[in-house]
């Protein structure tokens, strides 16, 4: 076991060190989303050799399809591979650390190793459930974000802008948080889109798709189906859209004040343990 401790680490080093100059300039450029950049070189040689796409077409198509929603069509394949580097460096420490924990015991006593492994099992499959967990809060996010914007679009339609200015309007005054804000992020992107001379259609298609929300979907055939109407029309198909938007703001902002107080439970439980141990200790100690 010490020898197979001795020869992991020796090709761990040395494909590190060997590979450094081949992923030179993705280290540089996405240093800062790698896990342990020093052993980088190796999980992304790793990651190229396996060739999961193939290998493993369902888990890497899941998590490819992640990608594209938390981080656009552009930049999908290329954190998909940082995220297999990711599981990779993981895997290999784990690997390492269990290997030493057997070695260390005098006994071998296989719960403690048993235990290693389980923690090893759950923090790669939390590495998976973190992007579920990322791709609910970027929806919930353009959730609370959409009726504001669609109000701001019925304001200026009634004051007589047509919908490709309102929506210009309405990215410029959120410049300054765009890349705080996936709604506005994508809107910003599809302004993109129409200054390289796209149709607006395409552009509106093309917003709903990165946006991944039924709700987004709804509102730009909205627009569509009213655009070359304009004025009241539009305006009006939009208070009854924004009207459901709101009242789904209210349940998500509901569900997350109920998740809130659930997570208060625990902490408080524990506070007033702690309380009781302390009032009742001096009494318990006369005995």
């Amino acid at each position: 076991m010490k020898i197979f401790i001795l020869i992991l680490v020796i090709l761990i080093l040395y494909l590190s060190l060997k590979k450094k100059e081949q992923y030179s300039l993705f280290l540089t450029q996405y240093k800062k989303e790698l896990l342990l950049p020093v052993i980088a070189p190796f999980s992304l040689f790793i990651v190229d050799k396996l060739d999961i796409y193939k290998r493993f077409p369902k888990l890497s198509g899941n998590v490819h399809q992640k990608m594209i929603t938390l981080r656009g069509v552009r930049n999908s394949q290329t954190f998909t591979k940082i995220h297999f580097s990711k599981v990779v460096t993981i895997a290999t420490i784990s690997i390492l650390v269990l290997s030493m924990i057997f070695v260390s015991q005098a006994e071998k006593d296989y719960t403690l190793l048993l235990f290693a492994a389980f923690m090893m099992c759950l923090i790669l499959y939390m590495q998976f459930k973190e992007l579920d967990t990322k791709v609910k809060k970027r929806k919930e996010q353009i959730l609370i974000e959409l009726p504001e914007f669609v109000n701001k679009i019925i304001l200026l339609v009634n004051a007589g802008e047509t919908v490709q200015g309102a929506i210009n309007k309405s990215v410029y005054q959120n410049l300054n948080r765009i890349y705080d804000s996936p709604l506005y992020y994508e809107l910003n992107e599809t302004m993109n889109k129409l200054q390289s001379n796209a149709s607006f259609e395409d552009a509106m298609k093309d917003f709903s798709q990165r946006c991944g929300v039924q709700e987004v979907s709804v509102l730009t055939t909205t627009i569509m189906m009213n655009y070359r109407k304009g004025g009241t029309q539009l305006a009006d198909s939009l208070k009854d859209l924004s009207k459901s938007l709101w009242e789904k703001r209210k349940t998500i902002t509901k569900i997350k004040g109920e998740e809130a107080s659930s997570k208060m439970i625990f902490p408080m439980i524990f506070i007033f343990g702690a309380i009781l141990i302390i009032i009742i200790y001096p009494a318990l100690s006369m005995f």
